[in-house]
């Protein structure tokens, strides 16, 4: 039988089953960009727990990476969301009045889960029809 599923949706689904990974999301849409560190610290969980965490998001789309240089010594690799950007606009000064930048945030992620369900299941739907006209196709070979 034909795999009805792919990798896209899996993990899509695996990032939403867990409350840790939507408070993760959460927070890098409130505060713009963090380290490992830093959204092990604010969880109080391992670092090695947040980075698998993170890294699943990753690969599922809902975050980005990138070096940055934080300070003295190395960069480091920082987790965000383009959304989550907005936080950093008012660490580096720029007024972004709180309440524009909750509204933006939340009404943000819900159009984002959405959209992502929505092409998830359109992926599904196109994936259905596709085995069902093979199918079909086998079946009219075998009555003729």
């Amino acid at each position: 039988m034909a795999n009805l599923g792919d990798d896209s949706a899996t993990r899509t689904a695996k990032v939403l089953s867990l409350p840790t990974r939507a408070a993760i999301l959460s927070l890098l849409l409130r505060s713009g960009a963090k380290t490992v560190k830093e959204i092990a610290d604010h969880f109080k969980i391992h670092p090695n727990v947040a980075r698998a965490h993170l890294d699943l998001m990753t690969e599922a789309g809902f975050l980005a990476t990138e070096t940055r240089r934080r300070g003295k010594g190395r960069p480091a690799k920082v987790y965000f969301t383009f959304e989550g950007e907005m936080g950093s606009l008012s660490e580096a000064g720029v007024d972004v009045p709180d309440h524009v930048a909750e509204f933006r945030n939340e009404v943000g992620v819900e159009v984002r889960v959405l959209e992502r369900l929505l092409t998830e299941a359109t992926n599904q739907l196109a994936r259905l029809k596709e085995l069902i006209e093979q199918q079909q196709q086998v079946d009219n070979r075998g009555g003729s």
